[in-house]
């Protein structure tokens, strides 16, 4: 019997890494049985807590492409874009999501545009469910500009932050829209949102 694991290295790495507003809505789903579990979303939804959360709950690994491409780079994903562009770092981001999904019992925190890329969305869907967490933009960006940054926030510089968010929103809502869970965190905590997505989880894998 597989012992469960809460820490460490998701399978498949080199070891330098470690809308509906007021409710949950549910998408039925396939019934091919997929070992992990994504978290898609816009940032500042809480997926990276949220699946730290998850992966206790569950006795999981977990992992965090943003997290992982800074390890695997050694330099913080602000740089890769300004230096390198967004094909190099979305060419990163697509072999660190490619590498966490060949593993199983891994519950994923994905960055906020990762599924603008065809292939990763399904690459996503093959291989996890999908859960994507949303919020208002005004929440967004109330979050943005409260939060201690770990690295510069690029929309906080835009002319206009609130349409900036609201129409990177509008171009990836119908992406969004296809992962097979959809819940909303303005009025949630992390702890909440992960209680939601774990009776979800229960049901629909029987």
């Amino acid at each position: 019997m597989t012992e469960p694991l809460t820490q460490g290295e998701p399978p498949g790495l080199d070891g330098r890494g470690h809308a509906q507003p007021a409710q949950a809505i549910y998408r039925p789903s396939a019934t091919v049985e997929r070992p992990n579990l994504a978290l898609i979303g816009f940032s500042t939804t809480g997926k990276s807590t949220v699946a730290r959360l998850l992966a206790d709950e569950l006795g999981w690994y977990s992992a965090d492409t943003d997290q992982l491409i800074v390890a695997t780079a050694g330099r913080p994903i602000h740089d890769i874009f300004k230096r390198d562009g967004e094909p190099v770092f979305r060419a990163r981001e697509a072999a660190v999501l490619a590498a966490v999904l060949a593993g199983v019992r891994t519950v994923i925190a994905t960055g906020g545009g990762i599924v603008t890329v065809p292939d990763n969305l399904d690459r996503l869907r093959q291989r996890a469910w999908t859960v994507c967490l949303t919020a208002r933009p005004t929440t967004i960006l109330k979050r943005l500009q409260t939060a201690a940054p770990s690295e510069p926030r690029p929309l906080l510089a835009a002319p206009d932050p609130l349409a900036r968010i609201e129409a990177l929103l509008a171009q990836r809502q119908a992406v969004y829209a296809q992962a097979d869970f959809m819940i909303e965190t303005d009025r949630r905590t992390p702890e909440q949102v992960a209680g939601v997505i774990l009776d979800w989880l229960s049901f629909s894998r029987g």
